[in-house]
């Protein structure tokens, strides 16, 4: 009886706020209520605002406790499949606590070491190359020639892509603003990026669904973006390269301290009975000719 109030005594001491239920011999307190409420998703935790809200989060703890205990007098808790995953579980959690010790915990990289980076790295911040152009679409070769001609006796090329261009930059007289490349289709691109003077402008040439003439209005080369624009991608990538360093380091010591055996010659490849494995290109089976694919395989 003395021990039985001993151990009574040492759960009530045990328990952590007011008692909210009671099931069975376990008890619901106000901190497992917050507990549990804590590990929900923040629109759920929206609906425990209300006493309805918090009636029905506490029903269905006692729900989730009465289940337990059921099973647990099932036995399940025991059951070798439950132990099993439960043990893999274990496992999982206690890689994860001790990397982030060893490896998370060492691998941040401070916005110092991001500037000394940026510093001397500036080449892999640059901005591509850009060219600002005006363009004029039409949809035959005869009137891109015609309009060409026109440009070469100096007429305005604003007016002219005002008045015969098809292109949707037409109402602003052909500015298409700054490009880069690998932004428009290649043969503009290369009629672009081919000028090389304010003010030049192109041949005509052919692209998707018409003839074109662009000229060039500005032209920008590549320069480095400024630190405070790329700080955060360098803190980013660089904590995480560090990180895969420190990982590789620590697996390395551990397997220098401990005593391993690996005997990987029993491991082979896979092949189902009865077939043979595939011959790489160029190394067919000694003897064997290769035969040609018939039309039929050819057309597959």
């Amino acid at each position: 009886c003395s021990k039985a109030k001993q151990e009574e005594a040492k759960s009530k001491a045990d328990v952590k706020g007011e008692v909210l239920a009671k099931v069975n011999d376990k008890v619901i307190t106000t901190e497992d209520f917050k507990k549990e409420q804590e590990k929900l998703p923040e629109y759920i935790q929206a609906s425990l605002e209300t006493k309805d809200g918090k009636k029905q989060f506490l029903d269905n703890l006692v729900t989730r406790e009465l289940i337990v205990q059921k099973a647990e007098k099932s036995g399940m808790d025991k059951d070798a499949a439950v132990t099993s995953k439960l043990e893999e579980i274990k496992k999982t959690l206690i890689i994860e606590a001790l990397l982030k010790k060893e490896i998370e915990g060492k691998a941040a990289f401070t916005e110092k070491e991001a500037e000394a980076y940026y510093g001397s790295h500036k080449d892999e911040f640059k901005e591509g190359e850009k060219v600002k152009i005006s363009h004029i679409m039409v949809k035959t070769e005869k009137e891109a020639n015609d309009i060409l001609g026109k440009l070469k006796k100096k007429e305005n090329f604003e007016k002219l892509a005002k008045k015969y261009s098809v292109a949707p930059t037409a109402k602003k007289g052909g500015d298409s603003g700054y490009i880069e490349r690998g932004m428009v289709i290649p043969e503009f691109e290369k009629a672009a990026f081919n000028l090389k003077k304010v003010g030049e402008i192109s041949p005509v040439f052919a692209a998707a669904s018409g003839f074109h003439i662009v000229k060039l209005l500005d032209r920008k080369d590549a320069e480095a973006q400024p630190f405070e624009k790329v700080k955060d991608k360098i803190v980013e990538t660089q904590a995480k390269k560090k990180q895969k360093d420190l990982f590789e380091n620590f697996v390395n010591s551990l397997k220098k301290e401990a005593k391993l055996e690996v005997n990987d010659s029993l491991l082979k490849d896979d092949v189902k009975e009865g077939q043979k494995p595939e011959v790489e290109k160029g190394k067919e089976e000694p003897g064997k000719k290769v035969e040609a694919p018939s039309k039929e395989e050819k057309g597959k």
